[in-house]
């Protein structure tokens, strides 16, 4: 892992994103690449901007082969309806994207953007629409409900992409192990 500090914010960039970045350039089509990367980085500046705004700092960014998380600090905690707007404005950047650039973007910058919007806020706790069920939870006092919820969709998930694993093959092994991955996790976190 990779460690170094900018102003009070700690980065750390594990190795498995070098491994993501390795078998996408196997894939030899920068292109796509430089649009996923750009989509993801609006899609975080996104949050940093909302964190700016409601005055939330950051302590951490991990960088991984499988997104970016961004930890607020805990010597400037904010309220949960703050919280819950930082982690909508990541995926919300990339629906105005999509909606926005309709007419002037290409159709791959487009799709790009409205899957990374739509993978975001699925109800796994690593991504932000899991988070975002955990807030909801707090705000109506159901951490519990909300915990059985995401546990419930993971075990879904988790048959439905074997199914699909089974059905169509290699196809969609690296797309599924992506979901695989976010499944297990929430049993592991």
């Amino acid at each position: 892992m990779i460690k170094f500090r900018i102003l009070s914010t700690d980065f750390k960039i594990d190795f498995s994103f070098f491994m993501f970045i390795a078998i996408i350039f196997m894939i030899n089509n920068t292109d796509d690449i430089l649009i996923f990367f750009v989509s993801c980085a609006f899609h975080e500046l996104g949050h940093l901007i909302a964190m700016f705004i409601s005055g939330a700092e950051s302590r951490e960014v991990y960088i991984s082969g499988l997104g970016i998380k961004i930890v607020q600090s805990r010597n400037n905690m904010i309220s949960v309806w703050r919280t819950l707007i930082i982690l909508l404005s990541g995926s919300l950047f990339n629906f105005l994207i999509f909606l926005l650039g309709y007419k002037i973007l290409s159709p791959e910058i487009l799709t790009v953007n409205l899957i990374l919007c739509i993978f975001n806020m699925l109800p796994f706790r690593n991504l932000d629409g899991g988070s975002i069920l955990i807030c909801i939870g707090e705000i109506l006092n159901a951490d519990y409900i909300f915990e059985i919820i995401l546990k419930v969709f993971s075990v879904i998930i988790l048959i439905a992409v074997l199914i699909l694993i089974y059905i169509y093959g290699f196809e969609i092994i690296p797309a599924g192990a992506v979901i695989l991955y976010y499944c297990i996790s929430e049993f592991f976190d």
